[in-house]
């Protein structure tokens, strides 16, 4: 490994919640003079920032079209995100998606990088990395407290290859044993139900999205986090112990607002700037997500009925708690506190995305 000239390729998921991290973490490795091959699809690398001009020689995206599918008319034409398809064709994307990875495989032949840094999507980059002998991060775009709640090695969603270590939805609406502080991080059986079914569920590409992971999580060397110490340092800490590997941890920049989702990106997004988080969990990571903002003091959810069902005046009830009412200045207090740690550049480029580098430097080999 050449530590004055690492090349870095990195291997996003078809989704903008995907791609963002990834590219900001691709600005902030060629900030320290590293080379970054971004992969993806043509339409899709149209879509992302441009790249400053002071750190275009170091970072090259690499287009691969996508390949299409024996049933042309089953993804809309010119479909290569999440974005352009709707959510019962997201299945199809992953088929089409999987099938990048014999040109990524011909790519990473001819370039030998020295690491690869994936997304849970990409477990075939499993066996491409350990063909090339090239290292191999998984990077994570969830927060560290979503990472723990499904993270106990060697298990992660299996026991072994089959049994699943989540086998019903009511398994998920508590914390896991694992969780050795008080937390009300879990998922409410509305929430539940539906997620149960969408990772375990095989679908049109052959592999359900545990799998996946599981395969991801099992092979990396380190584990690369986008959070930070200073707000999720209980769940870092246990997650560092659980897994026995690094979690090399990251953050990044962006803009802000108040009402949102509660998807990770746009959390950190907010918090930058120091506004009080009203969050409305749907998908995905987001419930755990909003259960972890709340613990920490920063927003409010939204009351729902146990059908998952919301009121406009629950909703104008927790934005007046959050942005109006004298009991929400506490939450205030601490959304501003959390910009000093989010809005922090020196903290996140020097020190967290400065020891990551090291970590590549030094090819994984010491402990950071």
């Amino acid at each position: 490994m050449d530590r004055d000239h690492l090349h870095v390729v990195m291997l996003p998921w078809s989704a903008f919640g995907h791609f963002i991290p990834f590219f900001q973490l691709s600005i902030a490795l060629a900030r320290s003079g590293i080379n970054v091959s971004f992969v993806s699809t043509p339409r899709n690398i149209q879509r992302l920032p441009k790249i400053p001009p002071s750190l275009a020689t170091f970072i090259k995206f690499v287009e691969f079209p996508l390949p299409t599918l024996d049933n042309n008319d089953i993804l809309p034409e010119g479909a290569e995100a999440t974005v352009d398809v709707p959510a019962d064709k997201v299945e199809y994307l992953k088929l089409a998606y999987d099938r990048l990875q014999y040109p990524i495989n011909q790519f990473v032949a001819e370039q030998l990088p020295d690491w690869i840094i994936a997304d849970f999507s990409s477990h075939w980059a499993v066996e491409i990395a350990q063909n090339y002998n090239v290292g191999f991060i998984y990077f994570s775009v969830f927060s560290a407290a979503t990472v723990v709640f499904f993270g106990k090695p060697p298990n992660y969603f299996f026991v072994g290859d089959q049994k699943q270590a989540w086998p019903s939805p009511e398994s998920l609406t508590s914390p896991p044993e694992w969780l050795s502080f008080p937390s009300s991080v879990a998922f409410r059986g509305y929430e539940a139900v539906w997620l149960h079914a969408g990772i375990y569920t095989e679908n049109a590409s052959g592999i359900s999205d545990a799998a996946r992971v599981t395969k991801v999580v099992r092979a990396c060397k380190a584990l690369a986090i986008r959070s930070c110490r200073e707000f999720e340092g209980e769940f870092l800490s246990l997650q560092e112990k659980l897994m026995g590997k690094p979690k090399e941890i990251l953050a990044h920049p962006s803009i802000g607002g108040s009402l949102f989702h509660s998807g990770w990106g746009s959390a950190i997004e907010m918090l930058q700037f120091g506004h009080c988080l009203v969050v409305l969990p749907f998908i995905f990571d987001q419930p755990l997500n909003a259960r972890l903002l709340v613990d920490k003091g920063v927003a409010v959810e939204v009351e729902r009925g146990e059908d998952g069902s919301f009121s406009r005046d629950g909703i104008a009830k927790a934005v007046k708690l959050a942005m109006v009412l004298e009991k929400g200045d506490k939450l205030r207090t601490r959304a501003r506190e959390a910009a000093a740690i989010f809005g922090d550049e020196n903290l996140h480029q020097v020190n967290y995305i400065g020891h990551f580098v090291e970590y590549l430097k030094h090819g994984g080999s010491n402990k950071i």
